[in-house]
């Protein structure tokens, strides 16, 4: 229990907080509480000591919202900058960037113990007035409620239960009308025409370039086994088993997080992948191609040059995402705009459907075709959602198990065949 005090300053009277260097204790916006009598102060002392008893308020020990919300990001940041821990520097850039740009600048600036649910909504409100989206408001208030729960850790205060409570999708007064602008942005999904258009290009050039070699080897990839650009980046010569026919998939190549990381995205994104003997050709090729080019790289899609550490490194991102895309305009499923910039030849994106992810389109391709045919292939969820490194099924239907336009035209109208027969409706 804090040691509070009646001072008489100034002709009124005021309340100080001796466990805390005698601090005048303040009002819930920070104003310093008077009073024109002593049996006030009185009673303003109960009714404080009341709160506190509940844990409603720790007075010895209040602190700012914004201020302890900062030091969680900070906090987070300088573990994801430890390269022995397996925190991620993007994985927490949010919180900086939350703290910086939304609450600094419309969060109320109050104390611990006054942060509730009428709080957040007033917060939520204000960002949406301001133009924020209901997308990147609903991710700070997810990141608000983790930060509570580290504050909960730290004892800076041990009740937010209505701050937890409320919960963004549950605020029906603060939906947008558009639903669209409601949910994640969805990848589109690349159809089987277009992904055979694309893999018939890099087989036919796979000879021209090593440019070219490496598109052959990108899009190989992408098609047999849907991975994620980090896990590309991350696969090493050694990784490639051609005697039993299976590649492991044991790390990734962070660029951002210092480079290689024995460490995929979850525990179940560690897995081995089996490739049949016509699928072995096409990697084989790549691996012989790639040992050739650059034989003491250790990495299947190797950069060109070393680090500046003088270390062996894989294809960056970036390239990578310019070969995809340069490919993609030559087949004609994106308009590019090329430039140099920095001595660096550069591209803006004037039209792509896939633009929201290059990449992940064959992924979502490749699962949507196992989920939609998993009966007639005699697939079980274990193994489609192990094949893409989930620990749940129900993670890889929420995903991938809503692209209902997949496929081509005759599988399309093959389905809805299939339905009309179901329902009846054929006679």
């Amino acid at each position: 229990m804090s040691d509070l005090r009646i001072q008489k300053r100034r002709g009124v009277y005021v309340i100080q907080d001796y466990d805390n260097g005698r601090k005048q204790v303040r009002d819930t916006k920070n104003k310093k509480l008077t009073f024109s009598n002593k049996t006030d102060a009185k009673a303003a002392i109960k009714e404080l000591e009341a709160l506190e008893l509940k844990g409603a308020v720790k007075l010895g020990a209040r602190h700012k919202f914004k201020d302890k919300f900062k030091e969680f990001a900070d906090d987070r940041f300088a573990t994801a900058s430890d390269a022995n821990r397996a925190l991620t520097k993007q994985g927490v850039r949010g919180y900086l960037s939350y703290s910086k740009n939304h609450i600094a600048k419309w969060f109320p600036d109050i104390y611990l113990d006054e942060l509730d649910g009428m709080v957040l909504n007033e917060f939520a409100e204000t960002c949406l007035k301001n133009n924020v989206t209901y997308k990147t408001v609903k991710n700070i208030v997810r990141h608000i409620h983790t930060t509570c729960r580290w504050f909960m850790e730290k004892k800076y205060h041990n009740d937010f239960s209505s701050a937890l409570n409320w919960k963004m999708h549950k605020q029906h007064h603060l939906k947008p009308i558009d639903r669209d602008d409601e949910r994640e942005i969805r990848t589109e999904v690349i159809t089987p025409e277009e992904a055979n258009k694309v893999l018939s290009y890099v087989e036919k050039h796979k000879n021209r370039s090593v440019k070219d070699a490496t598109a052959y080897a990108i899009f190989t990839l992408l098609a047999l086994f849907g991975l994620r650009p980090s896990e590309i980046q991350g696969l090493k010569k050694s990784n490639f088993n051609f005697v039993d026919r299976y590649v492991w998939i044991k790390g990734a190549y962070l660029g951002r997080e210092g480079g290689y990381r024995n460490r995929t995205k979850n525990d179940d994104s560690k897995r081995t992948l089996d490739f049949t003997a016509n699928q072995s050709k096409h990697l084989q090729w790549i691996m012989d191609y790639m040992t050739k080019y650059k034989e003491h790289n250790p990495y299947l899609l190797p950069a060109s040059r070393l680090g500046q550490d003088g270390q062996h490194k894989p294809i960056a991102q970036f390239e990578m995402r310019k070969i995809i895309y340069a490919t993609y305009e030559a087949v004609g499923l994106a308009k590019l705009n090329w430039f140099r910039k920095s001595n660096t030849k550069q591209y803006e994106i004037i039209e792509c459907r896939f633009k929201n992810g290059p990449a992940k389109c064959w992924r979502h391709y490749m699962a949507t075709m196992l989920i939609d045919n998993m009966y007639t292939l005699g697939l079980t969820p274990n193994y489609i959602k192990s094949r893409l490194g989930h620990s749940r099924w129900q993670t890889t239907q929420d995903r991938y198990g809503n692209h209902n336009l997949i496929g081509t035209d005759e599988m399309r109208l093959e389905r809805a065949d299939k339905v009309e027969k179901a329902l009846g409706f054929n006679k």
